[in-house]
């Protein structure tokens, strides 16, 4: 009963800070972080590079303060970015404004994005909200990825590490489990992706990266992204 009331309580103020706290969201993310929230940000695009997708136009979805978008453009990485979130619009705006840098976005939700069919190379979701294993998101993110593009979710989990031991205050940090990671590739497969997870440590912590590869079983990962 408790845990369950922590997780409302956990969900509650997430919400709020893609609303009316929106202004705060980096301030909140970094001290909830020990200061890594960047660093852990960051694995996103390693990751789309070494997937081999480096100059295939990426798709954010949730894309917040618009941290990421402006990390991408910097790398001169062609993106576009999905935000609900009219408060987090504005953010970042500011955001890619004050580096000089632009990222075309659109408004609307994941479960029915504004975008064709195959329009993008690779999706990319950070620190996302439950609602990016809904079976109707990822039939989207199926949807708009080219025949062998690929969706790249990091921090579903993440568990700081402290003198080598795994720090776990749920619902914020803490490992999966087994069965927590074969839900998470059993949703994949059901939306039609090749799915994997792995854990990539970054600043002091373990993060998860859940990988869907759209298209054949045997296609290798390295070659997501390729059209």
């Amino acid at each position: 009963m408790i845990g369950r009331w922590i997780r409302r309580g956990y969900g509650w103020a997430c919400e709020r800070l893609y609303r009316e706290f929106a202004w705060s969201y980096e301030l909140v993310s970094r001290g909830v972080s020990f200061g890594q929230w960047d660093v852990w940000r960051r694995i996103a695009l390693d990751e789309v590079q070494q997937q081999g997708a480096p100059t295939q136009l990426m798709l954010e979805i949730g894309f917040g303060t618009g941290a990421l978008l402006a990390m991408a453009r910097r790398a001169s990485l062609p993106v576009v970015g999905l935000e609900l979130s009219s408060q987090m619009h504005a953010v970042a705006s500011a955001t890619l404004a004050r580096q000089q840098l632009d990222a075309p976005r659109a408004q609307g939700t994941a479960a029915a994005m504004p975008f064709a069919d195959q329009s993008f190379n690779v999706v990319v979701a950070t620190f996302p909200a439950p609602y990016i294993l809904e079976e109707s998101t990822l039939q989207e993110c199926a949807r708009v990825l080219h025949q062998y593009g690929c969706l790249i979710i990091v921090g579903l989990w993440v568990t700081p590490l402290i003198c080598g031991r795994r720090l776990h205050i749920p619902p914020v940090y803490g490992a999966p489990s087994p069965a927590q990671q074969a839900r998470v590739e059993r949703l994949l497969a059901d939306a039609g992706f090749t799915p994997m997870t792995i854990l990539r440590r970054a600043g002091g912590a373990e993060v998860s990266v859940a990988i869907g590869q759209k298209g054949a079983v045997s296609l290798h990962m390295d070659n997501c992204g390729a059209a």
